[in-house]
């Protein structure tokens, strides 16, 4: 009975400690995520490698990359987060199992854009540029 018992607890904080959006990063961050049926597509692995290369413009930014793939969630560095309900995560971001694209999530934690794989870095960078709060950072940026 002992032996269920600690199953269950052990059962129950790694739920408890499990993520279904990323809400922790909220008005912090804002956030691209690739979805991708395979890490090897050649589409991805250009798009993926075309905004890493971009470091100064995602670091303005505050943007953190994450990929979801095959029911999994990866981190810039394509390692796997564990502690993320992956089936909450694309509901409450209306990322279908399916789709093949980017989806931006701004600071304030809404869906702010989603387009293919083959779009561009620039078209996220100008759709952030435009949105009132970076406004505002690039402007108190300038005052520094």
């Amino acid at each position: 009975m002992k032996t269920v018992t600690n199953l269950a607890l052990v059962l129950f904080s790694m739920t408890a400690g499990a993520q279904e959006d990323f809400s922790k990063l909220k008005w912090r961050n804002r956030i691209l995520i690739f979805s991708t049926q395979s890490l090897k597509d050649e589409v991805f692995v250009s798009q993926w490698e075309n905004f890493r290369s971009s470091t100064k413009k995602i670091e303005d930014r505050n943007i953190l990359l994450f990929v979801l793939s095959k029911g999994r969630l990866l981190d810039k560095d394509l390692k796997v987060l564990p502690n993320y309900h992956i089936a909450p995560l694309r509901k409450k971001y209306n990322i279908p199992q399916s789709y093949e694209g980017i989806t931006l999530i701004g600071k304030d934690g809404g869906v702010k854009l989603q387009k293919p794989l083959t779009t561009e870095p620039r078209i996220f960078f100008e759709a952030i540029d435009q949105m009132p709060m970076r406004q505002q950072e690039m402007r108190h940026n300038i005052d520094d």
